[in-house]
């Protein structure tokens, strides 16, 4: 519910994918970087407070997540590499299933995918990894099946 108003799963995907719409996960450094580039309106310096908080809520959520489904973001390669970027850091050990369905992922942001799963202790539990409906290649697949 946001502002008084029910959505339906349909409408609360599109606000989600419009406009940029849910951009992926960042790791707290990335997030603490990002954040230096924001002022707050309040005139308080509360960035060491948010980067706390923000690297306190990512470690325990990521370390229990069994399973992240990004499904129809709309996300390309780019999101797929700031999301493999996450996954090769191993902050998700507990991932069993990784859902990136119905996207726009192509070869380089499968490659990223790749590189990261076949990285020792990204996703030691992992048992399923959906990408269908997406812009991936032979190169894609190739990288894929080298690192699976």
């Amino acid at each position: 519910m946001r502002a008084g108003k029910e959505y339906d799963f349909w409408s609360l995907r599109a606000d989600c994918t419009q406009d940029g719409g849910r951009r992926p996960p960042l790791l707290p450094s990335a997030f603490a970087a990002e954040l230096e580039k924001k002022s707050f309106t309040n005139g308080k310096d509360d960035k060491p407070l948010v980067k706390r908080l923000y690297e306190a809520a990512f470690e325990e959520q990521f370390g229990k997540a069994t399973e992240l489904i990004y499904y129809d973001l709309g996300w390309g390669d780019a999101e797929a590499a700031q999301l493999a970027e996450v996954l090769a850091s191993g902050a998700a050990p507990r991932l069993e299933e990784l859902i990136l369905d119905d996207n726009k992922i192509g070869d380089e942001g499968c490659k990223a995918l790749a590189a990261a799963l076949g990285k020792e202790g990204a996703a030691p539990r992992l048992e399923t990894l959906s990408l269908r409906f997406n812009q991936i290649g032979d190169e894609g697949c190739k990288a894929l099946a080298a690192a699976l």
